[in-house]
């Protein structure tokens, strides 16, 4: 089905009046594709496999398209909250945190909201009352200047640095909340208050009390403030209930509330063309890669055909039966499960190429053109000449170049022994990090 589908795209593609060259004919995907699988169409080849990689990236747009569309009505459902009630966390589960997004008939806004578990009140700790008191006085200020005129919420900390306490602060509802933010924006006149600061280590507690003199707020807070402060307070009066009910308007303003949405779905909708693509030309350099090992495979085998070749012309046959001997030997060799030699393959053509009547000459020449490696032209080149020229020496000179080859492979070998070290650097010194820190670690730990 699939593949059927490939094919239509392809068809259309070809049909376009400006067609996409690179995509259809690209000339070093056909290039690889002849060099790996020299006899046959060419372009008939290229058309498949530009088909079978239009196919799996089919796949790939599908399978995230579909998976983007359940994401996003995933996502939908879950934002919606039914009667302004949002459940919390049972005893014991810990808090959670979320993001609501209320609407009314103007504007939206976001207020994060962290949803305490339903629980009992922390066993409150206390201990060097006096040197924590002391402390308190002078970082519950925030920004005021002085007790005697609060005009910027406070600070109430519900614990001191170094000290085992838990703090509750009392204070007047009306003017500040317990964590030290003022509730009224505006006041008429300044407003003295009591404010408590109740410290307790088991059955032990302390309690301190001094007085602040509330003014109005020198910063007013914005709508989106007021109704985070709003959801915040009902949250906690709420904390021994199951759920929380949100407010339904804010000052004679409806509200609708939601859930903040994830674009989980429209994420993957993006990177899913991306994927694609990445996938298409990844195809394209695994082909040249295929190429590369094909190059490497056949300098490899280049100085056990020149030797075979030396010797056999050398034993008295002729280059001919020569030849077709290494080929037919390899032949033999692979119908009985030897892996595919890339060299020995385009002898065979050769050989084919002879018996369907080309001349041994031209034959010769195609195998060099074909193998595209300057060591195998030569070859071929020396063939040739023997056979238009004649050339007594050949097997001395197949000889040196089976020498040459020889050492020539000896030097690469020694290169990629040279080039797997070096890629052995990076782990090695990777593990030498670890080795050290796994030393100097615990004696840090032990020296401090």
């Amino acid at each position: 089905m699939r593949e059927h589908w490939a094919e239509w795209l392809y068809c259309k593609l070809e049909t376009m009046q400006k067609k996409p060259g690179k995509i259809l004919y690209n000339n070093a995907v056909r290039a690889d594709l002849q060099t790996l699988e020299p006899a046959g169409d060419t372009l008939g080849r290229q058309r498949v496999y530009v088909i079978k990689k239009l196919s799996l990236c089919s796949i790939i747009v599908v399978c995230g398209v579909v998976l983007s569309i359940i994401l996003w009505i995933k996502d939908s459902v879950g934002t919606q909250i039914v009667d302004n009630q949002i459940a919390r966390n049972s005893y014991g589960e810990g808090s959670k945190q979320v993001l609501l997004v209320a609407e009314d008939a103007e504007a939206c806004y976001e207020v994060p909201v962290t949803l305490s578990e339903r629980c009992y009140s922390d066993e409150e700790l206390t201990k060097m009352s006096k040197e924590a008191l002391s402390i308190l006085e002078t970082k519950i200020l925030g920004q005021n200047k002085s007790f005697d005129q609060i005009s910027y919420d406070m600070c109430l900390l519900d614990s001191v640095d170094g000290y085992p306490f838990v703090v509750e602060w009392h204070t007047d509802d009306t003017y500040m909340e317990d964590t030290g933010r003022l509730v009224q924006d505006t006041l008429a006149s300044p407003v003295l208050m009591e404010l408590t600061a109740v410290l307790s280590c088991g059955s032990f507690e302390v309690e301190y009390d001094m007085s602040v003199r509330v003014y109005s707020k020198t910063i007013q807070p914005s709508l989106s403030e007021r109704l985070f402060a709003k959801v915040s307070n009902q949250e906690e009066i709420s904390r021994s209930q199951q759920n929380m009910t949100l407010p339904s308007e804010m000052e004679s303003k409806k509200l609708e509330w939601r859930y903040k949405r994830r674009y989980r779905g429209l994420l993957i909708l993006a990177v899913t063309p991306v994927l694609a693509l990445g996938v298409y030309y990844g195809k394209d350099r695994d082909l040249h890669k295929q190429v590369q090992h094909r190059e490497e495979q056949m300098r490899m085998d280049y100085p056990e055909i020149v030797s075979a070749l030396a010797l056999l012309i050398g034993a008295g046959m002729t280059v001919p039966n020569a030849w077709n001997k290494i080929a037919k030997d390899y032949r033999k060799r692979r119908e009985e499960g030897d892996g595919k030699r890339y060299a020995y393959e385009e002898m065979l053509l050769a050989v084919y190429e002879m018996e369907s009547g080309t001349t041994q000459t031209m034959a010769y020449e195609h195998f060099g053109r074909r193998c595209r490696i300057p060591s195998y032209s030569k070859l071929s080149t020396l063939l040739s000449q023997n056979i238009r020229k004649g050339a007594v020496n050949l097997p001395l000179l197949l000889k040196e170049e089976a020498s040459n080859a020889f050492e020539e492979r000896k030097h690469s070998a020694r290169k990629q022994g040279e080039q797997a070290g070096t890629k052995l650097l990076i782990p090695m010194m990777m593990l030498l990090g670890i080795t050290m820190i796994t030393i100097m670690v615990p004696a840090f730990q032990t020296y401090f």
